[in-house]
């Protein structure tokens, strides 16, 4: 009986541990607030990430006159930002969050790269209400 009871509030913990984790990820990852269009600091360059707050799809604008373009789709795991281009290629970059609005990129082919969040002048319009 007293094993059961040890068993019983093992789990409980684990279950409590579990939640915060993951309440404590959809918090960063609303602060983070991927999606959107992202500015490259210092340079030209431009991120677009469409979909989910951790998934959707990528577009980088690099330098001007459209060289250097790529797309596909992207995927956040950890700290890790995955990018699978359209034509197969996969890379994994480390995704840095210096303050809100503002995040770096380092990785194969994107060191050190800094973005800076365009803000957007979309004001979401509420529902009607029953009365």
């Amino acid at each position: 009986m007293g094993s059961l009871l040890v068993i019983i509030a093992a789990a409980a913990v684990a279950l409590l541990w579990v939640r915060g984790t993951r309440r404590n990820r959809l918090r960063w990852l609303a602060r983070l607030d991927l999606p959107g269009n992202w500015e490259r600091e210092g340079e030209s360059g431009r991120l677009e990430l469409t979909g989910e707050l951790h998934r959707g799809r990528y577009r980088f604008q690099e330098g001007r006159g459209g060289h250097g373009d790529e797309s596909g789709g992207w995927l956040l795991e950890g700290h890790a930002l995955i990018l699978t281009s359209d034509a197969g290629k996969t890379t994994e970059c480390e995704l840095r969050q210096f303050q809100d609005g503002k995040i770096g990129i380092d990785g194969p082919g994107r060191e050190q790269r800094i973005y800076q969040k365009v803000p957007s002048n979309v004001v979401p319009l509420r529902g009607r209400s029953g009365g």
